[in-house]
């Protein structure tokens, strides 16, 4: 792995751990992928980049950070130049106080922003959970700037209804307080919490990306920000706020939108994404059954195939 970060290894102890972390499950995905960052809007924006073909911009989940995307790094790497940031307030991203943006909004500016700052114009996005409702906030708001969106595990930003585990953490005062506990802080939580909202096999995932996971959990600023994004996304009563919710809106997008989405994911079975991907000019659903909501860490292929066959270079 090749580390430019020079700032970073010199700076805060917990990120000097949070980059051997990181090293530590590069090594065992055996992948060649180079570490860097950009100044975008004053903050640092820490991403992962390989290849260099047609640009391909990776944007994970709520909980998980880059690293989440290497095990696809190998097969994506041979196409494209796969570039995947830590969300600001994930992984050595400048942490934010989501409390005081509106995320629909910062969620599309840090991303076109980190393009630019790349002299990227348009690319291909592949996007996960809150990663994929930040990709169709893309296409939507920006579609000039997407040549297609590939959403692999449910995405938000198709329906208000949240799981009522989640929507108890909206709650205020007590919610916050709920988010916090339920942040794992050992391997064997980790693993459970990922077997519990994540995966039906974990007989593939890597202790490795776990211990980055509970790194970047010690990185100072990291959990706040989290905490404050998941506050901010919805009400007790309401589930998702409403402006995050796009359906509507991508019935007339016609950016090429494929949804990659297992039969056991947690937050929302494939009958919600199937009307949305029939209602757009130009989307399709591929379900792969007993896949969770990460369906490219399952010991199957399935989900890593059906990203490059929509995402490949015609």
């Amino acid at each position: 792995m090749s580390l430019t970060v020079a700032e970073v290894q010199a700076n805060d102890p917990a990120e000097r751990a949070y980059v051997d972390a990181l090293e530590a499950y590069v090594d065992d995905v055996d992948v060649e992928v180079a570490s860097r960052t950009a100044s975008v809007a004053g903050d640092r924006i820490h991403y992962l980049e390989a290849g260099d073909g047609p640009p391909l911009l990776c944007l994970h989940g709520l909980s998980t950070n880059a690293a989440t995307w290497l095990p696809l790094f190998d097969a994506l790497a041979d196409e494209f130049r796969v570039v995947a940031p830590d969300r600001p307030g994930r992984g050595l991203s400048t942490a934010v106080d989501y409390a005081t943006v509106d995320f629909r909004e910062f969620g599309v500016d840090y991303v076109t922003g980190l393009m630019d700052a790349l002299d990227v114009d348009a690319t291909r996005v592949l996007g996960n959970s809150l990663g994929g409702m930040q990709a169709l906030h893309l296409q939507v708001d920006h579609p000039e700037r997407v040549d297609r969106t590939c959403l692999v595990g449910a995405p938000g930003g198709l329906s208000r209804k949240v799981p009522w585990v989640f929507r108890l953490t909206y709650a205020p005062k007590v919610g916050p307080w709920l988010f916090r506990r339920s942040i794992a802080d050992s391997l064997d939580d980790a693993r459970e919490q990922w077997n519990l909202i994540n995966l039906e096999d974990d007989s593939a995932l890597d202790d490795a990306l776990l211990e980055v996971g509970l790194a970047g959990e010690r990185v100072p600023g990291q959990t706040d920000s989290l905490v404050a994004l998941n506050t901010t996304a919805g009400t007790l009563r309401g589930g998702m706020h409403a402006r995050f919710v796009v359906r509507d809106e991508l019935e007339t997008s016609t950016v090429p939108t494929r949804f990659v989405w297992g039969t056991e994911d947690f937050f929302w079975p494939p009958a919600v994404g199937r009307p949305v991907a029939d209602a757009m000019p130009d989307g399709e659903m591929v379900v792969l059954d007993d896949h969770g909501h990460t369906p490219w860490l399952e010991p199957t292929t399935d989900a890593r195939d059906a990203i490059l066959a929509f995402l490949s270079p015609e």
